[in-house]
């Protein structure tokens, strides 16, 4: 159920010390599933390429936790996500979709089932299908964002920029499991950089 944002909701304070890294320069424990790839693009700049698949981190489940992300798009038809609670995956995509949670990244909110743009729920920021974004937070192409990503029990609560975008109360999908970066189709690059998760 979405829920109207609250500017009060703010993300629980973590320090920088409490933030877990997940991307090291060898990428261990993550695994790509499905099509395209994620490489090192610069020094601690990821990039997706091609797809669609999902990059998604093996090693943890978490349940409970604040996820921190930096990226940024190429061009405006970039597209792309931040999954949450993942099952674990192989070739097939479909458990992703069923099972786990996506946090949008699209700047032109394209629905592809009504083919228009500009939909609340696949904006950037929205919890995919499930809450919509509450407004365009995104800066301009080729400027860096930041997501602010908590999940405690059935509530996700999204933050772009520094400002409250979306919440999904009473999430009723998996409770816990993996993190996980889309490469969404050919000729999509999105970028991503300072990947860090702290449990709550």
């Amino acid at each position: 159920m979405a829920e109207e944002i609250s500017p009060a909701a703010a993300p629980s304070p973590v320090t920088d010390s409490d933030l877990e890294p997940l991307l090291a320069a060898d990428l261990d424990g993550w695994q790509m599933a499905g099509q395209g790839r994620f490489f090192w693009a610069a020094d601690g700049i990821l990039e997706s390429e091609g797809g669609p698949g999902i990059f998604w981190y093996a090693d943890s489940v978490y349940a409970d936790f604040l996820l921190r992300v930096d990226w940024r798009t190429r061009t405006p038809e970039d597209n792309s996500g931040v999954f949450l609670r993942l099952p674990p995956l192989a070739h097939d995509l479909g458990p992703a979709l069923r099972l786990g949670y996506e946090v949008q990244i699209d700047d032109r909110g394209i629905d592809p089932e009504a083919n228009r743009s500009d939909c609340p729920l696949h904006l950037t920021g929205a919890v995919y299908r499930q809450a919509p974004a509450q407004g365009r937070l995104s800066r301009p192409v080729g400027a860096w964002n930041r997501f602010d990503i908590t999940f405690r029990g059935p509530t996700l609560c999204v933050w772009l920029n520094g400002a409250p975008v979306s919440r999904l109360d009473r999430g009723n999908r998996r409770p816990e499991g993996h993190v996980g970066l889309q490469a969404h189709h050919p000729g999509s690059r999105v970028q991503f950089r300072n990947l860090r998760i702290a449990r709550l």
